[in-house]
C-alpha cells in the first residue's frame, strides 16, 4: 500500500436503470440504447480512465462493484447473518460482484458485463428475467412492467462499506498501519433514481442509518450520489442533508447529490492535486491580515520522475544505483576555464547580475532576512500596471481551507473568504490594483513584488497575483529621438488626415464584431477545407467565395494628398491596392465597382494617373556558361511592357 491509498466502490441500482430506460427503442449496436447498458458503458470508461491515468504512486488504488435491486444475492454481510442464525433477508438482492482491489486493463469490461447481465428483481407475475430485448422484432419490451418496488439503498451502501473496511483493515499489522489505512480516501459512487434515493430514511428517525453514517465518518468514507432522472427533484432534500452531514467541515470531502451522467463522466477526468505555491498571511497593516494561499492559474501535471540508471551496472543486483552529483567551482567570469581550487575561493555578494567580493563580516551585514508573508505597499490604477512585464505565471489567491494541515476553523475560513471577496469587489469598482511585497519562506533573503488584481468568477471572488520585475530586472530600449524638423507639431492640420486614416483602418469602426479575425474563420483555410471535402467524394470544386474590401481608399488617398507624396511614392499600380481584405463577403458592392471608384478618385489634378502603357524596367542578372575566376558578371537592363496580372492562373492551381 502507498501512503496515499484510495478506493472507489460503484453501487449500481439495477432496478433504477431499468425504470429509467426507454420503453420502446430501435435496436442498434450502441451501448446507450437502454439505461442498464448506458450506465455499464460509463462505468467501464471510468475504470479504463483510472487505469490509464494512474501514476506510480496510485498503482494500489482499488476499485469495486456492488449491484443491488437484482434477483440474486451474493454478499459477505448476508452470509455472516446466516452463519449467526439469521436469514439475511434485509441484504437480499445485493451482489458484491467486483472485489475491492487494484483494477487492470480488462476490469472495466468485466464491470460492464456484470452490470448488463444483472437481471432486475421483479414481482411474481411480471416480466421475464432472461432479458427484456426482442432482437428479432427490432424493438425492446417495456422494462418497467412487473418490476419490484425500489430496493433499499442504505443496505447496499452498508455492503459497500463492509467491502472497503475488509480491504483496509487487514490482520497482523501494527496500529500505525491500521490508522493510516483507515484514513485512506474511500468514495462510494451510488447510482440510482429519485425513487431509489428516497428509500434512505433520515438519520434522526432510523438507528441503522445513524450508525451507518457514524461508521462512514470514522472510516473517512464519502458518499457521492448520481441521480439518473432528475437531480433537482424536491424529494432529494433528505439525501442532500445526509451528504452534507458526511462532508461536515472537511473541505476535501466531496459528498454530494448530482446528475449520474455528470458524476460518471467526471470520474473519467484526470485529477491532479494542486500544491499551494504560498500559504501564509496577506497583511494590510500591523493588526490586519488574511490567511490566504496561492495556486498557479495555469498548471500542468508533472511527468513521473525518472532517476538516472547506470546501464553498466544493470546486471549487478547488489548495486544501489544511487545518483551522485559532483559540484565544481569555476570562475564566474570564465565558466569555460579551469576549476578554481578551494584555497582560492572568495565569498561574494550577488547584486543583480554582478558578484561583489566581500568578507564574512560584510556578508552577514548585507544578508537581509525577511519574515514570511505578503504585505500591501500601495495601490495603483489598473491601466498603469505593467502586466506585460510580468516575470512569471499568474497565481490565484484564495482563502486557506479548513484542513488538518492549516489548523483553521471553518468560521475563520468563512470570514477570510468574505473579506477577500469584499476586497476584490472594491478593487473592481475603483479600478485599482494592490502592489504587494512578499517573501515565500521564513527568513528569506529573496523579495518578490507583484500586483493583486480582482478576479471575479461564478465560483467566487478571488485576487490574481502577477509577479512584476524590479527596475534592474529588465532592460528598457529607447529609440533615438527624431530631429525636430521631422516632427509634426500637435497644431498641424495634417494630423486630422492621419487620424482619419487610422480610424478607417480600424476593423471595428462600424461595430461589426463578427469581422474580427479571432471571431471568424480564416478564408484560406475555409476554402482549402471545402475543396478537400469536395475532392474526397469526387464532387465538383465549390464556388470560390469572393472577398470584398473592408474599407475604401479615400482615407489613404487623402492622407497621401495632404502630405504631398509623389506619384512614385504612392505607387503606380494599374489597379487599387487594398490594405486589408474583409473576412466575410458582403452583398453591398462588388470588387469591380470598388476598383472603379478608387481609380476614378485616384486621379489627382496635375499628375498622371498610372497609364497602362507605362514601361517597367526589370533588372535581369545574366551569368556566363563557364564560371571563370576573373570574368565579371553582367547585368542587362531589358525593357518589358507592363500588363495586368492574370488571376486565372491561381484558379488553375486547384
Amino acid at each position: 500500500m502507498t501512503t496515499r491509498d484510495a478506493c472507489v466502490m460503484f453501487v449500481i441500482d439495477i432496478g433504477a436503470c431499468a425504470r429509467c430506460a426507454t420503453t420502446t427503442t430501435t435496436t442498434t449496436k450502441h451501448d446507450d440504447d437502454d439505461g442498464i447498458k448506458g450506465v455499464g458503458g460509463l462505468v467501464r470508461d471510468a475504470v479504463r480512465a483510472h487505469v490509464m491515468h494512474r501514476t506510480t504512486s496510485a498503482r494500489e488504488h482499488a476499485m469495486g462493484l456492488v449491484v443491488y435491486g437484482t434477483s440474486e444475492t451474493e454478499n459477505a454481510v448476508a452470509e455472516a447473518a446466516r452463519r449467526d442464525g439469521g436469514d439475511g433477508d434485509e441484504y437480499a438482492g445485493i451482489c458484491a460482484r467486483g472485489r475491492c482491489e487494484a483494477p487492470d486493463a480488462s476490469r472495466g469490461e468485466e464491470y460492464r458485463e456484470w452490470i448488463v447481465r444483472a437481471s432486475p428483481a421483479r414481482d411474481g407475475g411480471g416480466g421475464d428475467d432472461d432479458g427484456s430485448r426482442d432482437e428479432r422484432a427490432g424493438t425492446s419490451k417495456d422494462t418497467t412492467s412487473g418490476l419490484a418496488p425500489p430496493a433499499d439503498a442504505a443496505e447496499a451502501v452498508a455492503v459497500a462499506c463492509d467491502e472497503m473496511i475488509r480491504k483496509y483493515s487487514p490482520d497482523g499489522v501494527t496500529a500505525a498501519v491500521k490508522k493510516r489505512l483507515a484514513n485512506a480516501r474511500k468514495d462510494i459512487i451510488l447510482i440510482t433514481d429519485v425513487a431509489g434515493a428516497r428509500t434512505i430514511p433520515s438519520a434522526d428517525d432510523d438507528a441503522f442509518v445513524s450508525t451507518l453514517l457514524e461508521g462512514m465518518s470514522a472510516q473517512n468514507i464519502r458518499l457521492r450520489v448520481g441521480i439518473l432522472d432528475d437531480a433537482n427533484h424536491a424529494g432529494l432534500a433528505l439525501l442532500r442533508d445526509i451528504t452534507r452531514r458526511l462532508a461536515g467541515e472537511d473541505a476535501s470531502n466531496e459528498s454530494d447529490v448530482t446528475s449520474a451522467m455528470d458524476l460518471l463522466q467526471e470520474l473519467q477526468l484526470k485529477r491532479v492535486r494542486l500544491t499551494a505555491g504560498f500559504r501564509g498571511v496577506l497583511s494590510f497593516g500591523q493588526w490586519c491580515g488574511l490567511n490566504v494561499c496561492m495556486y498557479k492559474l495555469n498548471t500542468e501535471a508533472k511527468p513521473v520522475k525518472a532517476n538516472k540508471y547506470s546501464e553498466e551496472l544493470a546486471d549487478r543486483a547488489d548495486e544501489s544505483h544511487r545518483t551522485l552529483v559532483d559540484v565544481a567551482y569555476k570562475n564566474v567570469n570564465d565558466l569555460d576555464g579551469e576549476l578554481v581550487p578551494v584555497e582560492r575561493h572568495v565569498r561574494a555578494f550577488r547584486y543583480g547580475k554582478q558578484h561583489i567580493p566581500v568578507d564574512g563580516e560584510t556578508e552577514s551585514r548585507l544578508s537581509m532576512k525577511f519574515d514570511k508573508g505578503i504585505k500591501v505597499i500601495g495601490s495603483v490604477a489598473l491601466d498603469e500596471v505593467p502586466l506585460w512585464l510580468s516575470t512569471g505565471e499568474p497565481s490565484v489567491m484564495c482563502a486557506q481551507p479548513s484542513t488538518k494541515t492549516t489548523g483553521l476553523s471553518q468560521e475563520r475560513v468563512d470570514a477570510d473568504a468574505k473579506a477577500l471577496s469584499a476586497i476584490a469587489r472594491a478593487l473592481d469598482d475603483a479600478k485599482l490594483a494592490l502592489l504587494v511585497r512578499g517573501a515565500w519562506t521564513e527568513n528569506s533573503s529573496v523579495v518578490h513584488i507583484g500586483a493583486l488584481t480582482p478576479h471575479l468568477t461564478d465560483t467566487g471572488d478571488f485576487l490574481l497575483y502577477t509577479p512584476l520585475p524590479f527596475k534592474e530586472d529588465y532592460n528598457e530600449y529607447q529609440l533615438p529621438p527624431k530631429p525636430k524638423a521631422q516632427r509634426v507639431p500637435p497644431s498641424d492640420a495634417r494630423l486630422d488626415a492621419a487620424r482619419d486614416f487610422v480610424n478607417a483602418c480600424t476593423i471595428d469602426v462600424n461595430g461589426n464584431h463578427d469581422r474580427l479575425p479571432w471571431q471568424s474563420l480564416n478564408p484560406t483555410l475555409r476554402d482549402t477545407r471545402d475543396l478537400c471535402a469536395a475532392r474526397a467524394i469526387n464532387a465538383p470544386a465549390p464556388k470560390r467565395k469572393r472577398l470584398d474590401f473592408s474599407i475604401d481608399e479615400r482615407a489613404a488617398l487623402a492622407l497621401a494628398t495632404t502630405f504631398q507624396l509623389a506619384s512614385s511614392e504612392r505607387g503606380a499600380h494599374a489597379g487599387p491596392a487594398p490594405s486589408r481584405l474583409r473576412l466575410d463577403a458582403a452583398d453591398e458592392v462588388t470588387a469591380e465597382e470598388v476598383a472603379a471608384d478608387v481609380a476614378a478618385e485616384a486621379a489627382v489634378p496635375g499628375e498622371r494617373a498610372s497609364p497602362a502603357d507605362e514601361s517597367v524596367w526589370i533588372e535581369v542578372k545574366c551569368e556566363p556558361e563557364l564560371e571563370l575566376e576573373h570574368e565579371p558578371q553582367h547585368v542587362v537592363r531589358e525593357r518589358y511592357p507592363s500588363k495586368p496580372v492574370d488571376l486565372d492562373v491561381f484558379d488553375d492551381m486547384e
